[in-house]
């Protein structure tokens, strides 16, 4: 019974801040106001809801047995485009995106540098509070090249392993 209300519990919270994301991209960057990067898009839940919403997305993901599902969930669709782009390799386009999404894409590790090379002058970027205290906002300090626009909650943290919480960063290219 406990693992039932554990899942419950986890599935209310993903859906929570799922809608709290999309909800928080909507009101920076509307529908038609330029094709959004969402780069480790997973099996694609953030995707539908823009979609839905009416965005064209361009959606990434790295990982072969989440990109296999997501292809295999969105193939086909109208005002999307799927490729195997991360963080490290962003979307082979030659235009600029209304935004870049990285929503909970951030790895332990990785050179925060790269975004630097994002083709934005928007960012949308979830964390988990530490995550966000303990990397993003010591780099955003030492670094000219993005300007915090907003910070706002998009999940409170739950109980266990799966409801840690979620920190939205908006950031504007500095020039």
């Amino acid at each position: 019974m406990t693992d039932t209300l554990v899942a419950a519990e986890g599935d209310r919270y993903e859906e929570a801040l799922l809608d709290a994301t999309a909800a928080w991209v909507t009101r920076h960057r509307p529908p038609g106001s330029g094709a959004l990067a969402e780069l480790g898009a997973r099996e694609g839940a953030l995707t539908r809801r823009l979609l839905k919403a009416g965005y064209t997305v361009h959606a990434g993901e790295a990982d072969p047995d989440l990109r296999a599902r997501l292809f295999a969930a969105f193939r086909g669709r109208a005002r999307l485009r799927l490729s195997a782009s991360d963080l490290a390799d962003p979307p082979p386009v030659r235009r600029r995106f209304g935004a870049v999404l990285l929503i909970d894409a951030l790895r332990p590790g990785q050179d925060l540098e790269l975004l630097h090379a994002l083709p934005t002058d928007l960012l949308f970027v979830a964390l988990t509070p530490p995550a966000l205290d303990g990397r993003l906002r010591p780099w955003l300090s030492t670094q000219q090249g993005w300007l915090l626009v907003e910070e706002i909650d998009l999940a409170a943290p739950g109980a266990g392993p799966r409801a840690p919480g979620s920190r939205g960063v908006l950031l504007r290219r500095a020039c």
